[in-house]
């Protein structure tokens, strides 16, 4: 009995440690991608992986579309774009009579911070767990049940706080908006 109990913690723990070791693997992989922007055009950043050539091969070296823009007072903008990220499947099986599956896949950030001349300055990257689904089989996957979960859209400033600039600050310290334009 002592033996399971010991043998179930560590199994929690090391199960933890594996998804903990999985996110870091994720950030550092989303961070080492998208530093490839700093110092190029943001027309070519942005439009990276969007030519039809490129589609056709299957590339998904995207930054994704663009989902905000922020003038700074400092006369620089802050692109958002978001693009789909990792994806985990997990599951289970008894006999092939009964089993469980989820699907989820993060959303990545990449935001740049572009200067007047159109050259990025600066780069910040994260990600929020996007759509998520659960299944359930019976008769060995012939009976199928599952549940979406997607993620809802949030503001852009839910998805701002996750996020970390090159030098791992929030992307405040690139300056304030600048006061709407009022027409």
């Amino acid at each position: 009995m002592r033996f399971m109990a010991i043998l179930s913690i560590s199994l929690a723990i090391g199960l933890a440690g594996c998804s903990q070791v999985a996110e870091k693997a994720e950030n550092a992989a989303n961070r080492s991608y998208t530093s490839y922007a700093l110092g190029k055009p943001y027309a070519e950043v942005a439009n990276l992986g969007q030519s039809p050539m490129a589609r056709l091969s299957g590339s998904d070296a995207t930054f994704g579309p663009m989902i905000g823009a922020t003038p700074l007072k400092n006369g620089m903008t802050i692109y958002r774009h978001m693009a789909p990220g990792a994806q985990t499947e997990t599951g289970t099986n008894f006999a092939g009579l009964v089993g469980s599956s989820t699907i989820s896949q993060n959303n990545r950030f990449s935001y740049f911070l572009v200067g007047a001349d159109g050259i990025v300055k600066d780069w910040a990257t994260g990600s929020v767990q996007g759509s998520a689904s659960d299944c359930v089989q019976y008769i060995g996957g012939i009976i199928n049940r599952c549940n979406d979960m997607r993620q809802l859209q949030a503001s852009l400033a839910l998805y701002d706080v996750r996020v970390a600039t090159k030098a791992g600050q929030p992307i405040s310290s690139w300056g304030e908006p600048a006061a709407p334009v009022v027409n």
